[in-house]
């Protein structure tokens, strides 16, 4: 298991709760030195857990990237879950190849079902839910914007024109 966090304590913590259930984690901080570790790897790797509050979007979608265009199976089939507190770079890493998103904040327990889960899906069935998790944050992220009353014009008199951009 390889963790991939832009904050050093943060990785270290990480690796430490996903050791507490008899993994072997390496921890990284640089989503770049991730693929060259992943690739230099002389053990298989089961999956990458990444979180990244400083870089964000950018660098998760450089990670996903990354290993989703590696000519190596062993990278670019790798499982990567991404923690995130962004539902939007949680929409882009799915549709990027992310196997499994978690909400920051989340419970340690939550964390390791995630984990779990992800590794337990079946390879036919990584395609199918991802699709099913875009639609739900796809969803959840509409709901919250027609919620605030700003969704459209018969919901909000201030804004007649609708919708903006």
């Amino acid at each position: 298991m390889l963790v991939v966090d832009d904050h050093p304590d943060a990785a270290r913590l990480l690796a430490k709760l996903i050791r507490g259930e008899g993994y072997e984690v390496a921890e990284i901080c640089d989503h770049h030195a991730a693929v060259t570790l992943l690739t230099a790897e002389t053990h298989p790797v089961d999956a990458v857990v990444a979180s990244f509050t400083t870089t964000g979007t950018r660098a998760s979608l450089r990670l996903l990237d990354s290993l989703r265009t590696h000519p190596e199976s062993t990278v670019n089939g790798l499982r990567v879950l991404l923690i995130s507190d962004q539902p939007r770079q949680q929409i882009f890493s799915l549709q990027a190849g992310a196997d499994a998103i978690l909400a920051r904040p989340y419970r340690s327990e939550e964390l390791l079902e995630h984990l779990a889960a992800m590794l337990a899906r079946p390879e036919s069935e990584r395609a199918p839910y991802r699709r099913e998790r875009i639609d739900q944050l796809k969803n959840s992220v509409t709901h919250a914007f027609d919620s605030r009353g700003d969704g459209n014009a018969e919901t909000n008199d201030a804004n007649p024109m609708g919708r903006v951009g």
